[in-house]
Formats: C-alpha cells, structure tokens, sequence
C-alpha cells in the first residue's frame, strides 16, 4: 500500500506540473496562480500546496521535469555520446523533439514568450536548479572534453565560449521557430504552418548551425 501511495503521489505531482505548463503558456507566469493550476486538474489548493510550497518552487520543478522528459526522448535514440558524430545527431535530436513533441514545444513556446522574469525570480530559480542537477552549459561542456572529440578541436578552442556561442545558437534559432518566423521564406508550401504562417525547418537549421559553428573550431588536415 505505502509503494501505492508513492506511484499516486508522484502521478498527482505529474499532473499538477503539466497543468502548470498548459495555463503558463496560455496565459503566462506571472497571471497563473496556483489556484488556477488546482481548479484545471480538480484539485484544492491545499494539495498543490502539498507537493510544492510556492509558484517559484513549482516552475524550478516543471523546468525539471521538462527536462528530464527530453532527455528521455534524445537518449532513446542517442544513448551515448562518445563521438563528435554523437554529439551533433543529439544536438539535432533536440530540435526534433521541439518541433515534433506537444508537451516540449508548449514549455519552450512558454520560456520563450510567456515567461515573465524578474531579477528575483531569476536568483530564486537558478538556486533551486542548482540544488537538483548540473548547470546544462556545464553538463554540454563535458562533450567537448571527450577524449574522442577534445583531440578534433584547434588548439587554444574556449570551450566556455563555444558552448555559450551554440548556446545562444540554440535558443535564437528555437526563439524563430516558436514565434513563427514570418520573415524566413522557406523553398516549399508543405512546410507552411497550419496558421498559413511560414515556419522555419528547425531540425535542418540547427544542423546547418552547428556545422558552421563547429567549421570554426575544429582542426583542418594541414593543422596536424
């Protein structure tokens, strides 16, 4: 019964989060209460105060959750990362999961566009992050210091700014996708969005990206 209690507990907790994600993309953060997030799942507040003490505790988890879902997606098809082929079929796979998942494309399309951040909020969340996990850039960073890809790099390559420069690569080139990108024309009408808007082909754009960002850092035959 008690291993009962826990399934149902954590299933609850799951339900609350994802309700959280639908009512902060539709209408943003900061006019999400939890009160709102309690009345869409049917629940009191008293029990999504239960699972999480505040809203700010609640969005470090759902940022979490998030998270680990994609993982989850990406390590299904690319379990290892070993090889600097590895690496950018993963960093591929991720636009894939954005552009073909529902519940990923609604919690980017949240942190892009309807998440309201303040200077505490920002303080608040990066320390209830680091309490769970491994700052993302760092965990990115470990790629490059791979035996099997350090090697590939030019010497005196800054991985700190390599994976802030993909970094912000990545969030650009998904902040386009999400918003519709009306100003990229693309070369075929099936990729138009249902809304009649042009949308950018995220998954070959981010491919052609990190190639071009990687053309600058990785050694030429005549550099050994």
């Amino acid at each position: 019964m008690p291993r009962r209690t826990k399934e149902e507990a954590e299933a609850t907790r799951e339900s609350v989060l994802r309700a959280a994600l639908d009512l902060f993309s539709e209408k943003g953060y900061s006019r999400t209460t939890l009160n709102d997030i309690a009345k869409r799942i049917g629940m009191s507040r008293g029990a999504v105060y239960w699972h999480f003490v505040n809203k700010e505790a609640l969005l470090a988890a759902l940022i979490e959750f998030a998270h680990n879902y994609k993982e989850q997606l990406v390590e299904t098809q690319i379990p290892d990362i070993q090889t600097l082929a590895d690496l950018r079929d993963a960093f591929v796979m991720y636009a894939r999961v954005v552009a073909e998942d529902e519940l990923i494309r609604k919690f980017e399309f949240f942190m892009h566009f309807q998440m309201e951040w303040s200077q505490e909020l920002l303080t608040e969340t990066h320390k209830k992050l680091t309490e769970i996990r491994q700052s993302p850039l760092e965990e990115f960073k470990t790629c490059f210091e791979n035996p099997q890809i350090a090697p590939l790099l030019k010497e005196g390559t800054d991985l700190d700014q390599l994976v802030v420069t993909l970094a912000a690569f990545w969030m650009g080139t998904c902040n386009m996708f999400l918003g519709g990108c009306p100003f990229v024309e693309l070369s075929s009408a099936d990729e138009q969005a249902t809304d009649g808007q042009w949308r950018l082909d995220l998954v070959q754009a981010i491919a052609n990206g990190f190639d071009l960002i990687m053309n600058g850092v990785l050694k030429r035959e005549n550099d050994e």
